[in-house]
């Protein structure tokens, strides 16, 4: 009577930690596609050695960049200083969409701290992160 009923503790035993093994594995299947479904944010690291998360612009902030993109050399980011061109503005305005959850990040912030580089890798992060097409 004892094997048998150390038996059915034992296959009970068994079956209740298959069971949460199995949570947990779907828990964590769970866990792994809501990360990537909802990893919206790029990183970017500007010259004062910060790493920033770069998020999808909004839907008003969509409209700035739209108009904006078509004002703008995004391969050649240095021409758009050019001192009979007015591309500069547009320049930053779209720089700073990125950097909306980052008040102390302004344009004279950015003008310190963010190389070509940087700049054309932050245009190119709001235009993947936002479906747009150059």
């Amino acid at each position: 009577m004892l094997n048998h009923q150390e038996d059915l503790e034992k296959k009970h035993a068994e079956m209740m930690n298959q069971e949460a093994v199995e949570r947990i594995k779907k828990q964590q299947e769970a866990d792994l596609v809501e990360a990537i479904f909802f990893e919206d944010d790029s990183e970017i690291m500007l010259r004062d050695g910060k790493t920033y998360r770069i998020p999808p612009v909004t839907l008003k902030d969509a409209r700035i960049l739209m108009k904006k993109l078509g004002t703008v050399h995004i391969d050649a980011i240095i021409l758009n200083f050019l001192p009979y061109e007015n591309k500069e503005e547009d320049l930053f305005d779209i720089l700073l969409l990125g950097f909306r959850n980052y008040p102390t990040v302004t344009r004279e912030y950015l003008d310190e701290h963010c190389d070509l580089e940087a700049a054309k890798k932050l245009i190119n992060i709001l235009i993947g992160l936002n479906g747009l097409k150059k």
